[in-house]
């Protein structure tokens, strides 16, 4: 039984890369191409999530990320929606990268442990949806 209210979480098609440029780096249009981009800006650098096909050249990157996008919209008060996701993940040591935007937040694994990380919330109540069909196991589709 489960203490927390369960989430819809959607698998992303793409796989995706988490990259870092200087602050003050130009980025081409081309990159927003994809269903999941994510760019934020800070004075000492600038991270970009883009499908592991747009990698902007010259640039330090990780790649071989998937990412579950909560399904919401959420209004900006609610708490432990993130917490929800995130505790049995981090209980079993798997690493994660999360986002959110306006509306929801995006959790990002690496592939070799997505399995892993779905089972685990499958377990913990969640439901976990594959928009492209593919099977995914422990997974309602």
């Amino acid at each position: 039984m489960t203490t927390h209210k369960r989430l819809v979480l959607a698998l992303q098609p793409d796989m995706l890369a988490i990259c870092r440029l200087e602050p003050t780096a130009h980025i081409s249009e081309d990159i927003l191409n994809g269903n999941f981009v994510a760019i934020t800006k800070t004075n000492e650098e600038l991270s970009i999530i883009c499908p592991q096909d747009n990698i902007p050249e010259e640039v330090i990157y990780t790649k071989g990320w998937r990412c579950l996008r909560i399904e919401g919209p959420f209004s900006h008060d609610t708490s432990g929606i993130l917490a929800s996701v995130l505790t049995p993940l981090a209980n079993a040591h798997l690493s994660v990268f999360t986002t959110t935007t306006f509306d929801t937040g995006h959790i990002l694994i690496k592939e070799e442990n997505l399995n892993h990380a779905i089972q685990l919330l499958t377990q913990t109540g969640h439901v976990i949806r594959s928009e492209n069909k593919v099977t995914v196991p422990y997974a309602i589709q």
